[in-house]
């Protein structure tokens, strides 16, 4: 099950490794006894193991593919002092603007560089 964590990145494709190693050792077992394997016991523990596998890896990389993604900032519990930083109580990618935006005055989003253009039509 780990493995299934680790090697793959994609929920949707745990079911097909899952049971591509089931079926690798079924031939596996029927090669070294010669035999296809004809114990109750043998094929109810491989799909409860499948369905075991398959459920617990999707729901890990669903876990893993859900969580949230850090950038690098600085998050609320790692500011020093007073927690009055602008981006901490906004949130990330917000950029105060020196006038007032139609959205409340509550952050815009900036284009640097450019200059207004004055072309009246």
């Amino acid at each position: 099950m780990i493995f299934l964590l680790l090697l793959i990145a994609r929920s949707k494709l745990v079911p097909d490794f899952a049971l591509t190693i089931h079926v690798l050792n079924l031939l596996v077992t029927t090669f070294y006894t010669r035999r296809i394997p004809s114990r109750a016991f043998w094929w109810g523990l491989q799909f409860a193991s499948s369905g075991l596998m398959v459920f617990l890896g999707m729901w890990a990389c669903q876990w893993r593919e859900l969580k949230p993604i850090a950038f690098g900032g600085r998050g609320k519990e790692r500011a020093t002092g007073k927690e009055s930083t602008k981006a901490g109580e906004e949130g990330v990618g917000l950029m105060q603007g020196s006038g007032t935006s139609s959205s409340g005055g509550a952050g815009v989003y900036e284009m640097v560089g450019l200059a207004p253009k004055d072309d009246a039509v």
